[in-house]
């Protein structure tokens, strides 16, 4: 394998784990309050959105053009509102180890939890593939964007781990979610690297951002804004979730600068 291979493996595991750290800020918080948890997953959609609408979708429009972009986009929400559909929310309530009257409740958290680690992990998985792709082009191309995206990968660990931990009672479960997450990154590197050198191209890797801008931006209206409005009212709500689009705001704007534009 060339040096480019073990770099981009290397920066992507240690970006990647940057939502591991996000997870640890919440679980030493302890159990949300009700009223906590509810601006926890505002602010997680937030977060969500605006990746999706400053970082993603923008730079997919730049390099393949608005109207393939925006194709991909609403395929990624086509697509997720298939599987989404998929997942009986009655089987997660089992799971969720409340007192009965409680489960269902509890249930619909945990599947918010596990709705925004599938779109942080489909997310992370083409931010792995890019890392890989600057790597190639040199460790001075790669280092800045990985510095950049394990910044804006601490909040992504946040909004994966509160629901999952507020539905599980368990910090480990909802350590596990959150660090698995930003594994989907060097995964995609790895992928990258070993089966899709010949033929990856730019081209290829914007469609796939678009696809999952779409995606994430389906679970969020479909799954984190509804599960939110259960516990604090839309007034609270809209607080949260601008306080989670301004904070990735900030960074992909400050970051740009360090990773030369690429974020």
């Amino acid at each position: 394998m060339q040096g480019g291979f073990w770099s981009a493996i290397a920066l992507t595991t240690i970006s990647g784990l940057s939502t591991s750290i996000g997870g640890a800020v919440v679980l030493m918080g302890g159990n949300p309050s009700t009223r906590s948890l509810g601006h926890m997953l505002s602010f997680a959609s937030g977060v969500m959105l605006e990746i999706s609408f400053i970082d993603m979708l923008p730079e997919a429009v730049s390099s393949i053009g608005f109207f393939e972009a925006n194709l991909y986009f609403f395929v990624g929400m086509l697509l997720c509102g298939s599987m989404v559909y998929l997942i009986p929310e009655e089987d997660l309530s089992k799971l969720a180890g409340g007192k009965t009257k409680d489960q269902e409740k509890e249930g619909s958290l945990l599947r918010a939890g596990m709705i925004t680690a599938l779109g942080i992990s489909l997310h992370n998985f083409p931010e792995g593939i890019a890392v890989y792709l600057s790597c190639l082009r040199g460790i001075g191309m790669g280092l800045p964007l990985a510095i950049a995206i394990s910044i804006h990968n601490i909040p992504e660990g946040m909004a994966v781990a509160v629901p999952i931990y507020a539905a599980t009672k368990d910090r480990w479960q909802a350590f596990k979610w959150c660090t698995l997450s930003g594994l989907c990154e060097p995964v995609g590197a790895l992928i990258a690297g070993v089966f899709l050198t010949s033929i990856l191209t730019e081209h290829m890797v914007q469609c796939s951002l678009a696809m999952v801008a779409g995606v994430m931006v389906f679970l969020c209206l479909k799954e984190l804004l509804p599960t939110t409005l259960k516990y604090i009212d839309a007034g609270e709500a809209v607080i949260s979730h601008m306080v989670g689009m301004f904070i990735i705001f900030i960074s992909v704007h400050l970051l740009s600068d360090i990773s030369g534009g690429q974020i």
